[in-house]
């Protein structure tokens, strides 16, 4: 199982916040041993973390026991593969901050369609993801509902997964919510006997909110038997999809209540005030072909549901044509799919002037559809209940709903979707457009049909439907693509190509060609730069070792870290505020030296896990030549963490030394070149759709531009541009393949947001500056302003706020220098 770019992205961020997570925790609760017990509780670690990771900080969370806990989220769109990002943040928890292979995992899912599928892929003991949790533990994996038998040796022995609905935690009010965990059967194991209450008042004491029959004050403490306090009494780790959903005051109260100790969120549409630990962008999932774009929009040819419903046939009959070509010659299986939207469902709401369910599936079957191949979808039919749609046995092809299938369903064979209901009054179509976004095995076909989606529909304007689908878009994560939205009818709005304006282009065609790297070859030869080829495979860590200046610097850390780091002493002084000291304290922690776990480290940087193995043997050997066992031993996690610093620094010397070394042999350069296989050229057309807003720039490149696309920022610097009297032309940069992008010896590219070319005289090509632009704040002008990132100064700017720094700021963070 390889994971995609973003979703390593992810899993990387996981990583270093459970790893701070858990070193600033522990170092907290040391200090807190000093503090006197009633104000042990007054110490916020998670917001220390935070702040090592340089990550804002807004949801403060305080469970049943009064301790502080984080609640994160990641920001990650439909189709992103949220339920693989949830297991992996469950193993790397149990790895870096639980420490434990076993405990209760708490999973709240979103809807009974989720629920199910989730639930039954976690015990299928041959699916991936139920593999990767039986990695983490060992294979003492337990898939639980709520209602099933759960005692205290389950969560002792195994990693117990307990799946509960959304619905659980986000009622009206707090009584409601708490009713859905008081359900009493199935967990007498967590509790003592009726009969002992000096136990019952014992546990009240250790854990304060439980629900009880009556407190630790009456003659009689007696604890509640239910889930709802077998869970507060587990310490649980929460996962939530659609986090979104549970974050009013009321809901986030609820989670508090149930004593967890961490909760990681999953939420397409993040709301503010969540802390957000790492976002992945909906281009990411394009690149990584997890989404089926462009998505073609068809306005009506009338307002008759019927000719909408044969047009859709058709295409769908010409998919199915091509994916049955795409069948036998690559023998990948895939069956599209037309979701229909109508106006009306249930055995009542039938002729009463309105498209129902049974209309659209009567006109199908007219059009000479099997029966079996409709099913209709909606809160009292469903028909594909339990049906698994992705088998070559299964007939489906046209699914009816009305808002069934709005939230919670995701089937990547779904390729059209067809609206009945005017687009201006229904709300529906916002969340129906992510149905059908997912690429089919997360794998473009290479047959553009295949690789893309449709949307048909009966009532309403072109602008109307725009919107819809661009909220649609947002609601799903996916915001930054709007743009790749194609209206495909010549009616409101359009694709339309744009070319470079003539005057431009008969004048100044050599001005369109911007700086590449280029490697040499015997003074001679010539080929693009390319960092996986050039930087990545040079790098060399087989002869790496540890210098002495490293070790050095790694005793006396640990000798710093002995006597200044053992305890930190926090108190009260004379006037109530805080003060602390630094004093010296045995440590009575036990550690143990884990090669595997330093070999993964090592395989991060290195990518050869029997290199990193290698690495690790030598490392961890010299260090306890040098150190000694114990001290290694004492201070494993803390060595581990210079040890992997180490190698980071390394490689980024290695990379950046790699090449200055070309540069200074003249074996790399920056040129500008005319060559095709060399060189880039602006492209010389484009396609964009016909915007509702106006055009107003007049040294634009190109002869019209996507205006509604570009954000407030780009408008504002946009206009800067225009506004220059020196100015010659300029042009938005595009975030995809075929326009501009440099790279340097980091791995990363960098997409600079915009090109300018400047003028001298009248109209003489002077110079041309590569920008990135972004927001900051001013010593001079508090709020916020534009800030470009260029070449150069661009001559006089009219607001002089406005400015261009250095171009090596600008292309420092791809490692690029001035050549």
């Amino acid at each position: 199982m390889f994971l995609k770019n973003y979703q390593i992205k992810v899993v990387g961020e996981l990583k270093r916040f459970f790893q701070t997570a858990q070193e600033t925790r522990d170092a907290i609760e040391t200090a807190k041993n000093s503090l006197p017990e009633n104000l042990r509780h007054s110490l916020n670690w998670v917001q220390s973390a935070f702040g090592n990771l340089h990550k804002p900080y807004s949801d403060s969370c305080v469970n049943g026991f009064g301790n502080y806990y984080p609640r994160v989220c990641i920001k990650v769109p439909t189709g992103g593969g949220k339920t693989l990002l949830a297991v992996e943040a469950i193993r790397e928890y149990k790895n870096l901050f639980h420490q434990k292979r076993t405990g209760l995992v708490v999973w709240i899912v979103p809807s009974e369609t989720i629920y199910s599928q989730t639930v039954r892929k976690l015990r299928d003991k041959s699916n991936y993801l139920r593999q990767l949790l039986d990695q983490c533990s060992g294979g003492n994996t337990l898939i639980f509902e709520k209602g099933q038998r759960l005692t205290t040796q389950d969560i002792e022995e195994n990693l117990v997964v307990l799946f509960v609905m959304i619905q659980s935690i986000s009622r009206k009010n707090a009584k409601e919510a708490l009713k859905v965990f008081q359900d009493s059967g199935g967990y007498e194991s967590f509790f003592p006997p009726d009969s002992r209450y000096d136990l019952h008042k014992q546990i009240m004491e250790q854990v304060p909110n439980l629900d009880v029959i009556s407190d630790a004050s009456s003659a009689f403490p007696q604890i509640r038997t239910s889930m709802g306090n077998a869970i507060r009494m587990s310490k649980p780790f929460f996962i939530i999809d659609e986090i979104h959903k549970v974050f009013s005051d009321q809901a986030k109260n609820t989670i508090d209540n149930l004593n967890p100790e961490m909760v990681l969120g999953l939420s397409a549409t993040p709301k503010e005030g969540m802390n957000i630990l790492v976002s992945v962008t909906g281009l990411e999932l394009k690149d990584e072909d997890m989404i089926k774009l462009d998505m073609h929009i068809f306005p009506p040819s009338g307002s008759d549901w019927k000719a909408m419903i044969r047009e859709i046939k058709s295409h769908r009959e010409r998919l199915e044509k091509k994916a049955k070509n795409l069948k036998q010659d690559k023998g990948i299986y895939i069956r599209p799919m037309a979701l229909i939207q109508v106006e009306a469902t249930g055995n009542d709401q039938r002729g009463k002037g309105r498209v129902h369910s049974l209309d659209a599936k009567d006109h199908l079957i007219e059009l000479g559809i099997n029966p079996d191949e409709v099913a209709i979808k909606t809160s009292a039919q469903n028909d594909i209940e339990d049906v698994d749609l992705f088998s070559g046995d299964c007939s489906v092809r046209y699914i009816i709903t009305k808002e069934a299938l709005r939230e919670g369903w995701d089937c990547s064979f779904a390729y059209i979707l067809g609206i009945i209901p005017n687009v201006g009054s229904n709300t529906g179509v916002t969340q129906l457009v992510g149905r059908i976004l997912r690429q089919p095995n997360a794998k473009k076909t290479g047959i553009a049909e295949l690789d893309e989606s449709y949307i048909f529909y009966v009532r309403g304007n072109t602008g109307e439907m725009l919107d819809r689908v661009s909220a649609g878009f947002k609601n799903e994560g996916l915001e930054d693509l709007v743009g790749k939205v194609r209206l495909s009818e010549d009616k409101g709005n359009k694709p339309k190509k744009v070319r470079i304006k003539k005057e431009f282009a008969d004048k100044y065609a050599n001005t369109f060609y911007l700086p590449v790297w280029v490697m040499v070859k015997n003074g001679k030869e010539k080929r693009r730069f390319n960092y996986a080829l050039d930087i990545k495979s040079q790098v060399n860590f087989i002869n790496l070792e540890l210098s002495e200046e490293f070790l050095e610097k790694l005793i006396s850390s640990l000798s710093d870290e002995n006597r200044e780091r053992k305890s930190i002493a926090v108190t009260l002084d004379d006037k109530s505020k805080f003060t602390h000291k630094t004093e010296i304290t045995a440590d009575d922690s036990e550690s143990v030296v884990n090669p595997g776990y330093v070999t993964r480290r090592f395989a991060e940087i290195v990518e050869n896990p029997f290199l990193a193995r290698k690495l690790t043997d030598g490392y961890l050997q010299t260090v306890e030549d040098k150190v000694g066992k114990e001290k290694l031993q004492r201070h494993f996690s803390f060595i581990v963490s210079m040890l992997v610093d180490y190698l980071r620094d390394e490689r980024k010397r290695q990379e950046e030394q790699i090449f200055l070394d070309y540069l200074n042999n003249s074996k790399l350069m920056l040129t500008v070149t005319d060559d095709e296989k060399l060189g880039y050229k602006i492209p010389e057309d484009d396609v964009i759709t016909v915007s509702r807003q106006p055009n107003t720039y007049g040294n634009y490149l190109f002869d019209d531009v996507e205006v509604e696309t570009m954000n407030t920022l780009e408008q504002k610097v946009g206009q800067i541009l225009d506004d220059q009297e020196r100015i010659l032309w300029w042009f938005r940069n595009k975030a995809s393949k075929n326009w501009y992008a440099i790279q340097g010896w980091k791995e990363y590219k960098i997409r600079p947001d915009f090109v300018a070319a400047k003028k001298k005289g009248k109209d003489e090509f002077e110079l041309l500056y590569i920008i990135e632009s972004k927001l900051y704040e001013s010593p001079r002008h508090p709020a916020k302003t534009p800030q470009l990132r260029g070449s150069q100064k661009l001559g006089p700017i009219s607001q002089p706020q406005e400015h261009l720094d250095g171009y090596h700021q600008g292309c420092h963070r791809s490692g690029i220098k001035a050549a």
